[in-house]
């Protein structure tokens, strides 16, 4: 947890900022999985358990902030916008 602290401190830090990012993108990544899953609606604990598998704790203020940014939208359009 104190890394990612360190990391909201510097996220103006182009390569520090990177690192963040790529640890948010643990949660679209677990959320899109579920979906795939054939789980429409994705839940905190959905998501808990998927990064759990893997060894990842997750942070309850990124998983509101995932499944508030996603809950209500076409994940095919949301893909194909990232292009």
């Amino acid at each position: 947890m104190g890394y990612l602290l360190c990391n909201l401190c510097l996220s103006n830090l182009g390569a520090v900022s990177f690192v963040f990012s790529s640890l948010r993108m643990r949660y679209v990544a677990a959320y899109l999985l579920a979906v795939l899953g054939g789980n429409a609606k994705p839940s905190e604990s959905d998501i808990t358990k998927i990064l759990s598998s893997v060894g990842i704790d997750a942070d309850p203020a990124c998983l509101k902030k995932v499944i508030g940014e996603l809950k209500d939208k076409n994940l095919d359009e949301v893909i194909a916008a990232g292009k």
